[in-house]
This record gives C-alpha cells, sequence and structure tokens, in this order.
C-alpha cells in the first residue's frame, strides 16, 4: 500500500494506493473517517482494480486551507488523479457521506465512469440529517462564528438530552464532533460543503436509469442510520442496479463486505 499527496490550490490532498489490476477505483470514505478504512478491502479489489482512495478535505492526513470545499474541487482531484494514471474512465466507490459526494458528482462524471459502488449511502435520506439539509446557510455560518468556543452549547446539548428533547443520536453526534478544534472544522467545514453536494433523489434515478450505469449498492439490515424504504423506491427496480442486504449495521466495510463484493463480480 502506498502513500502519496496531491497538490491542490487549497492544501495537499493524501491518497492511499493498492491493487494490480488494470482498472482503476477511486474510493471516498465517510465523515470523521480516512482513506486507510478500504484496506480492509485489498484482497477482494487488489485483483481488477487499481484502488486509490482519498482522504478528503478535513479528514486523515490531508491539508486544507479553506474553510469549505466545492463539488469543483473534489471533481479536479478526481480529474488529476485520471492523468496521473492516464485514463479516462475508471469506477467509484462512496461509503456513507462519501457516497452523497460520490452521487452529486455523478451528472459530470456517468459518462466515465465504468462501475458504481455506495456502501450505506447517504444523500437519500438519513435519520437526524434532514434538519442539518434544511437549516439555511446564514445559519450556518452564524453558527460557525458564535461556537468557537462550543462549551456553553454542549452544555445546553447535556441539558436538552437530560430533559429528552434533544435526540440520542444528535446528542452524540454534537457532542463528540464539537469537543476538539480539529473536529469542530470537520464538522463545520463539512455541513457548510454540503450546498455544494445537494442531488435530489429523482435525479439520482434518472442518471441511473438514463445512463444504465452499472451500480452495486450495499447496505446493512441493522443500519440504524438509513431509510430502508426509501432506497428500496429509489435503486429497486432499475436494470442496471443490484441492491445487496447484509447483516450489518451502519459500517460495513469488513471482511464480510468483501467476500461479497468477490461474490457479486
Amino acid at each position: 500500500m502506498q502513500s502519496h499527496f496531491i497538490e491542490h490550490p487549497s492544501g495537499q490532498i493524501h491518497c492511499l494506493k493498492f491493487g494490480r489490476g488494470t482498472e482503476l477505483l477511486i474510493a471516498l470514505h465517510g465523515f470523521s473517517d480516512r482513506a486507510r478504512m478500504f484496506a480492509v478491502l485489498e484482497p477482494a479489489l487488489s485483483e481488477k482494480y487499481t484502488v486509490v482512495a482519498i482522504d478528503w478535505p478535513f479528514h486523515g492526513q490531508t491539508e486544507w486551507q479553506p474553510d469549505t470545499f466545492s463539488r469543483e474541487d473534489l471533481l479536479g482531484i478526481i480529474r488529476h488523479i485520471l492523468t496521473d494514471h492516464k485514463k479516462e474512465r475508471f469506477s467509484i466507490m462512496g461509503f456513507s457521506f462519501g457516497g452523497r459526494l460520490v452521487q452529486a458528482m455523478l451528472p459530470d462524471l456517468v459518462g466515465q465512469i465504468n462501475k458504481l459502488y455506495l456502501l450505506s449511502p447517504d444523500g437519500v435520506k438519513t435519520k437526524g440529517m434532514g434538519m442539518a439539509t434544511r437549516t439555511p446557510m446564514w445559519l450556518r455560518r452564524f453558527l460557525f462564528r458564535i461556537l468557537k468556543d462550543p462549551r456553553w452549547f454542549i452544555a445546553l446539548l447535556n441539558f436538552g438530552r437530560k430533559i429528552k428533547i434533544v435526540p440520542p443520536l444528535i446528542h452524540h453526534f454534537l457532542s463528540n464532533n464539537l469537543n476538539r478544534p480539529e473536529r469542530f472544522r470537520r464538522t463545520f467545514g463539512c455541513w457548510i460543503s454540503m450546498r455544494s453536494f445537494y442531488l435530489r433523489r429523482r435525479i439520482i434515478k434518472r442518471v441511473l436509469k438514463e445512463s444504465g450505469l452499472k451500480t452495486d449498492v450495499y447496505i446493512g439490515l441493522n443500519d440504524p442510520m438509513l431509510q430502508q424504504k426509501t432506497l428500496k423506491k429509489l435503486y429497486e427496480g432499475l436494470s442496471e442496479v443490484r441492491v445487496f442486504w447484509l447483516d450489518e449495521g451502519h459500517r460495513l466495510i469488513g471482511e464480510e463486505l468483501g467476500t461479497q463484493i468477490i461474490a457479486n463480480g
């Protein structure tokens, strides 16, 4: 497994590369994760693919200077990887929030993609994310300014949890992602950047249907974050989309997933 950096006008993008296959696969991890999470899939992917997993902005070893990033930033990074590997076509994999990023870029990239892998994909209808996506941008930026020292807000969250007006999932997420400066910057950087990665479900479905893009979707039957009914309505019934339900939770990347990827071809 090789570690290297891509120079970007806004910083340095850290990547991990593994595999000996002739096809290129670019992988995007989830929120608060890093590229190394895909290492467990090396036995399943290395024969067919050369895999480049990216630490996207605010994550892992990537150094990112601005407070936000955009779809164009990620598209530029992907194009840089394609140029480096002398490829015009590639496959792409996105886990959780990385699935949101990937799906938002589909209209720009679909003509170059051989295969799409979505693992516990966010961006469809994730529990607890409705409020986050509907919050006006001015309020997101205002909260970013006033919560630089978030101790009073965390105390308020704890009180709200105690009197049962703050849901456990929201309490856990915020209290664990605002308590350190780097986590605070990551959380708000992603939250503010989400506007650039908003995509309606009907557009996702239309792109997948009209393009005939070969797509494998892996979802955990015990996933507490994703709404199964909505996922079924979106993905099932499309001729080139296969949906696989695993006896897993949200973090389904592991040896069992690798076994399934090999079995499903």
